[in-house]
């Protein structure tokens, strides 16, 4: 089972793929990612209907700004098919022909002609307001008269005005139809930028003004309201003006020659043979969505991306949040605070209310389980004692009956042998009193066990003058019970015979060390050390009891109980005893003695 600790596990680091909040967000990514494909083809398809109807709108706006100018020409077309008319009696009277055109040139509606006259076959033009002109060498005008239809024409360089100027002509037929003549009218350029003819376009000027361009279908420029000059820049880039000269009208978003991006409105004049180009701005209002110009795919995107943001803050505030709640007060459940937590729940979803309260209910189950558990162990503990101090008093029992043989015995051999067997009952009736005066009765500290079992050997068996150097240096080792009293009774008997057999030099004190340590790979070695005389060994013991060895025995039998082997022998004027042990783990002894107590 995985570790939990109030960050999170443990044993493993938290990658961001795995959090909830970033599944969720990925699970309404793919959720919204239709509804955001949706939305960019109706923003695509909304764009392409607004610049439809933009270039609707701007043909409508170039038809209406061309209204001035389509009723000039077709004033001008009718006016010069009137004259034509008129003139076909008097064509070959000049004076008649002169007074017919100064009457027709008088009228104030026909001051914005800069020209009109009757050119005869023979190009001798004596029939004009303007006076005579000599036309020889202009074979164009027989052409036109050879046609036998009425033209327009464009003349960068009129003969009166002397700057551009659309000519209106149309053929003069005598009474048996042949044609005799021409009789001409001339617009000049200015009067294409007059207020009339601009009326509409003053709120639609954008980077650079309108314009409109008047061509024929020969894709020759005839007019422009911005000048001559600026016509070319104006044109649609990559398109020919003979392309654009089609019966129907039209409109289109280019790029003009300047660079900029237009609407462009085809509008057919003069029955086909003329035609009207307008260059307007695009406004934001007529194709685009948003002023700056963004791609279609933008809003569909940050569409999708809120849609992502709001999910993320609802699952936020509906259950990640009460969730980070939940998952604090395990931690510090499991990581052993038992202070029932707070859980803020009230506006949480059901489901994970519901989940809260089974929580709290286990918390609370559990709290009162540990309580009857602590409750039970502090009865064992306190039954345990009380079996260690009755233990306790039955062996100090036993030494005092002891005593009493010791006294009535008259044999010294008899006196020595009941003193060692009283000595060692006081051992074991230490040992327990010990047992139930340090702490923890299921694991028994080793380092206050063997301290306090030092201080009362050597306030028992102390010689009067003769204090010891006494070094101690014990771990805090834990030992199991079954452990712990072959422990102590081998560090009694060790020291018994240190007491009895530790010398020193005149004029020193003996030394005596206890220790208790860990080793390297786990195991724990106890050693005792007692200075010796000069010579290197122990006298020689006397009396029938140490003569039988049974020190040595019960050395060997303890260190074979703790299941260490016993290491003893003299250097350096010290006399060394140590066992090295494993200390065993409380489940091991617990197997133990269930085991022992199913075979009894």
């Amino acid at each position: 089972m995985q570790r939990l600790s109030p960050s999170g596990p443990v044993a493993e680091k938290v990658r961001p793929t795995s959090r909830l909040g970033f599944r969720l967000m990925v699970t309404f990514g793919i959720v919204l990612m239709p509804l955001a494909a949706l939305s960019y083809v109706q923003t695509r398809q909304y764009q392409e209907e607004a610049a439809r109807r933009a270039e609707a709108a701007v043909l409508g706006a170039t038809m209406q700004a061309a209204a001035p100018l389509t009723g000039l020409m077709s004033r001008s077309q009718g006016a010069v098919a009137a004259l034509a008319a008129a003139l076909a009696g008097v064509a070959d009277d000049p004076v008649a022909c002169n007074e017919l055109l100064a009457r027709f040139y008088a009228q104030p509606v026909n001051r914005a002609y800069s020209f009109v006259g009757f050119v005869p076959r023979s190009l001798q033009m004596d029939c004009s307001p303007q006076g005579p002109r000599d036309l020889t060498g202009q074979d164009h005008l027989v052409e036109r008269m050879d046609t036998g239809l009425p033209t327009i024409t464009v003349n960068q360089h009129g003969m009166v005005s002397g700057t551009s100027v659309l000519i209106f002509s149309h053929p003069v037929r005598n009474a048996s139809g042949a044609v005799v003549g021409l009789v001409s009218l001339s617009i000049p350029q200015r009067a294409l930028a007059t207020a009339e003819l601009r009326h509409g376009l003053e709120d639609r000027v954008g980077p650079e003004p309108v314009a409109l361009i008047t061509f024929d279908s020969s894709g020759r420029i005839m007019t422009s309201s911005v000048g001559l000059e600026e016509a070319a820049g104006r044109l649609p880039q990559g398109i020919a003006l003979t392309d654009l000269a089609k019966r129907s009208p039209r409109s289109f978003r280019s790029v003009s020659v300047n660079g900029f991006d237009r609407v462009f409105a085809v509008v057919p004049l003069a029955d086909g043979n003329l035609f009207l180009l307008g260059n307007w701005a695009l406004q934001s209002s007529d194709a685009m969505i948003f002023d700056a110009p963004v791609p279609v795919l933008a809003f569909p995107v940050l569409m999708w991306l809120a849609s992502l943001l709001v999910a993320q803050l609802a699952s936020e505030h509906q259950v990640l949040r009460h969730l980070r709640a939940l998952r604090r007060a395990i931690a510090d459940f499991s990581g052993g605070s038992r202070r029932l937590p707070e859980t803020d729940l009230e506006d949480a979803p059901m489901e994970l209310r519901a989940l809260g309260q089974a929580f709290e209910r286990m918390m609370e189950a559990v709290v009162h389980d540990e309580a009857e558990l602590e409750d039970m162990v502090h009865q064992k503990e306190v039954l345990l004692r009380e079996v260690h101090h009755r233990v306790k008093n039955n062996l100090q029992l036993i030494a005092s009956i002891i005593n009493m043989q010791i006294r009535k015995a008259r044999s010294p051999e008899t006196r020595g042998l009941l003193k060692g067997l009283q000595d060692r009952v006081m051992s074991l009736a230490t040992i327990h009193r010990e047992l139930y005066q340090t702490t923890g009765l299921t694991d028994i500290r080793a380092d206050e066990l063997m301290q306090s079992i030092v201080t009362q050997i050597l306030r028992m068996a102390a010689r009067p003058g003769d204090p010891f150097d006494l070094q101690t240096a014990f771990d805090d080792v834990r030992l199991t019970p079954d452990q712990a009293v072959p422990l102590s009774l081998l560090l009694t008997e060790a020291l018994t015979n240190a007491l009895k057999y530790a010398a020193a030099p005149a004029g020193e004190r003996p030394r005596l060390s206890v220790s208790l340590c860990r080793t390297p790979d786990g195991r724990a070695r106890v050693r005792v050390i007692n200075s010796v005389t000069p010579e290197g060994a122990p006298p020689a013991p006397t009396g029938q009891e140490e003569g039988t060895g049974l020190g040595d025995a019960l050395l060997r039998a303890f260190a074979a109980q703790l299941g260490g082997k016993l290491d003893r022998g003299t250097e350096n004027g010290e006399y060394h005893l140590s066992v090295e042990f494993a200390p065993r783990a409380l489940t091991e002894a617990e197997e133990r003695e269930r085991q022992d107590d199913l075979l009894t």
